[in-house]
């Protein structure tokens, strides 16, 4: 199983985010936005990012953009509270939209919509 990079802007969401990732066996860890992302992408390339798209320091899009251009083969599940932004996200690289408020069984589900487990 590969590695998981939450970014999110809010420490709660990323902290259960990645706590389930690891009670489920999968190496987790998280950024609170786009810098510490970009950071810890340049040390250990994830397989798989799961980006907000309101970050504090610019637009989940950006970072997607940064990622793919870095790293074409990692997958992408872009996280939000605003849904209609689904179908720019899939159209700019993501391969999955997830609307929040997030649950566990909302994010298992979306690991194997992308293939991940």
């Amino acid at each position: 199983m590969g590695s998981v990079l939450v970014v999110d802007d809010e420490i709660d969401i990323c902290t259960l985010v990645t706590r389930q990732l690891k009670s489920i066996g999968i190496e987790a860890e998280y950024a609170l936005n786009i810098k510490e992302a970009l950071s810890k992408t340049a040390f250990n390339p994830y397989d798989l990012y799961i980006i907000d798209l309101n970050l504090t320091d610019g637009s989940g899009f950006t970072l997607v953009q940064k990622v793919k251009e870095m790293q074409p083969n990692s997958r992408i599940i872009i996280i939000s509270a605003y849904d209609n932004e689904s179908k720019r996200a899939l159209k700019n690289g993501a391969d999955l939209f997830v609307a929040k408020p997030l649950s566990k069984k909302i994010i298992n589900d979306a690991l194997l919509a992308v293939n991940f487990v």
